[in-house]
């Protein structure tokens, strides 16, 4: 009678460990050999679970991997492992569409570009609530964000192997949307040709400009 094998722990899948653990019980001992792409320096079955690990494995899905038991007796079986994924190779990410700058927008939006699908995580000081990037462009709009220069943001990305991606600097940007109010009356006229000047009602210094109607006044 040959031994009866089951699998017990599973590769975990997808992997970024090259040379991952497998699990199984058997109800006799004997002698393991390996058969598709898989192979275990490990050689000797225990009756009960058997923890085993891989030689190591190149990227790629492994799908016909099995682990063979001979007893004592040359009686043999064969357990089909399950298919898993090797992935070692962590997302590139790289700036498409950089925050307006200046903008009055307190919640700006953003685009970067992913070669994986992932999990975002934020640096710096702009979150989101975006937390998932797919493969291609990703646009993600920041968390209200205060008035003042926003230089040291960050965009990472983690895949499904747990691949990290670089921190990806996002182009430094100026948040102000404050209200500039001037002391000239709505109804102020003025003639063209002439100089004027206007007190703003602000401590703060701006520049911008004054734009008039046709009815010389201002807009």
């Amino acid at each position: 009678t040959a031994a009866t094998l089951v699998g017990v722990t599973a590769v975990t899948t997808p992997t970024n460990d090259t040379t991952p653990d497998y699990t199984f019980s058997s109800s006799e001992a004997g002698t393991i050999t390996y058969g598709g792409s898989c192979s275990s320096s490990t050689t000797s079955a225990t009756t009960d679970n058997n923890t085993i690990t891989f030689n190591a494995l190149a990227d790629g899905t492994y799908s016909n991997c099995k682990i063979i038991v001979t007893d004592n007796s040359s009686n043999s079986v064969t357990l089909n492992i399950n298919s898993f994924v090797i992935d070692t190779t962590a997302p590139t990410v790289a700036e498409v569409t950089a925050v307006t700058t200046p903008t009055n927008d307190t919640t700006p939006d953003y685009t970067f570009s992913s070669s994986e699908a992932g999990t975002i995580t934020y640096g710096g000081s702009c979150t989101s609530s975006t937390t998932s990037a797919s493969s291609g462009n990703n646009a993600i709009t920041f968390s209200t964000l205060s008035n003042g220069t926003y230089d040291n943001c960050t965009v990472m990305v983690t895949d499904n192997a747990l691949n990290s991606s670089s921190n990806l600097p996002v182009s430094t940007f100026t948040v102000d949307n404050t209200t500039i109010s001037s002391s000239a009356s709505d109804n102020a006229t003025v003639t063209f040709g002439q100089s004027y000047q206007y007190q703003l009602t602000t401590s703060s210094t701006y520049s911008g400009t004054i734009t008039y109607s046709l009815s010389n006044e201002p807009v």
